[in-house]
């Protein structure tokens, strides 16, 4: 009898193991990337490139781009400008989607080849992050979406809470019956 509950148990741990992988990473997802006051820079052309790819995109108004999720190595991006008289370029700016929140990036100005910008972030699928002020952000949609996936970690967060009270509270009644049980057994055995 022993040998077969040993041999059952060891095809089982053989095949679990065999079946078994360690947990991979969450998830990543995409982020988005909002360009403001491009306009506002007289003299210049920005470009956002996927730094792999080889194809930078202009950016000459204000809007927005997406940073692809990757199911592996992050994507990295980088946004810069070119002087359009002298053809000078300007310090460039990075970016990782590696759980990254969405951003909006606010041009001030251009001043002896370095972009003078404001960067905020905002809540997303891959980060939960304190928006702070937002009576600057044009993309009203970006601040709706952080709001709405602020809202949705909290209650996935609550529901796993009240699932972990309902196993505790479970475990605690299981006990508290199977020892009622024992003490009314060993009551009447005696």
């Amino acid at each position: 009898m022993y040998k077969i509950i040993f041999v059952i148990a060891l095809v089982s741990f053989y095949n679990i193991h065999l079946l078994a992988d360690t947990p991979g990473k969450p998830v990543m997802h995409s982020s988005t990337v909002t360009f403001q006051g491009v306009k506002q820079i007289a003299g210049y052309t920005f470009y956002w490139e996927e730094i792999d790819s080889g194809k930078p995109d202009t950016i000459t108004t204000d809007r927005s781009v997406d940073m692809a999720a990757s199911g592996g190595r992050p994507f990295m991006y980088r946004f810069w400008g070119i002087n359009d008289i002298n053809r000078r370029s300007t310090d460039t700016i990075h970016f990782f989607n590696h759980y990254s929140p969405d951003y909006v990036v606010i041009l001030e100005k251009v001043k002896e080849d370095s972009i003078y910008c404001t960067q905020k972030e905002f809540s997303n699928a891959n980060s939960i992050v304190s928006e702070g002020n937002t009576d600057n952000i044009a993309n009203k949609q970006l601040i709706t979406d952080a709001k709405a996936a602020k809202r949705k970690h909290y209650i996935k967060t609550g529901l796993f809470v009240l699932a972990g009270i309902a196993a505790l509270g479970g475990i605690v009644v299981f006990f508290m019956r199977r020892k009622k049980k024992l003490t009314a057994a060993q009551g009447t055995g005696s």
